[in-house]
């Protein structure tokens, strides 16, 4: 599955995308609000290939997208998209290089229409730390909905637990 917009190509991902996967995925400032990022380089070919066998399924539930500049064919982030039923989470990180271009709320975007036109989803769920005001500034400008504050969040992240303050978003296809 291939998504294209004005400024992008959202393709699967594949091991052709490490390189530049690493260097932004590596990046501890990048992935400092994350739960599953930053990762080591032998995590990212890891992640890589588990992606690349989950969307070979036959009806795949995650779906692992890389975000291409159509000017240069540089992947600049990618989205992940988890599907369970009519319902799925959307997530994403992107090269710090490229923040506040509107890649990012452009790329969400397609892949949300996308869901809802050809994946049977109704209901779309983001999450993010109060903290990361660039994702929940992508959420907002893609029409999502805080649905809520859940103060003192916990979560493993590299085996520590992580405790922090949980926004939750949701866009309903109807």
């Amino acid at each position: 599955m291939i998504i294209e917009t004005e400024m992008l190509t959202l393709s699967p991902i594949k091991e052709i995308d490490y390189e530049d996967i690493c260097e932004y995925g590596c990046d501890e400032e990048i992935g400092q609000y994350m739960i599953y990022w930053p990762k080591t380089k032998e995590e990212i070919r890891a992640f890589i290939n588990d992606c690349i066998s989950s969307m070979s399924l036959e009806s795949p539930t995650w779906y692992e997208f890389v975000i291409r500049l159509n000017k240069t064919s540089k992947v600049i982030g990618n989205i992940s998209l988890i599907i369970k039923d009519s319902e799925a989470e959307i997530g994403w990180i992107s090269n710090k290089k490229y923040w506040n271009n509107g890649y990012m709320s452009e790329a969400v975007n397609a892949v949300i229409n996308n869901a809802f036109d050809n994946l049977s989803i109704c209901k779309i769920v983001a999450t993010c730390t109060d903290k990361n005001i660039g994702s929940y500034r992508v959420m907002d400008k893609c029409n999502m909905k805080r649905l809520s504050l859940e103060k003192n969040h916990k979560a493993m992240r590299k085996g520590i637990e992580a405790v922090y303050d949980k926004l939750t978003y949701i866009i309903d296809k109807y």
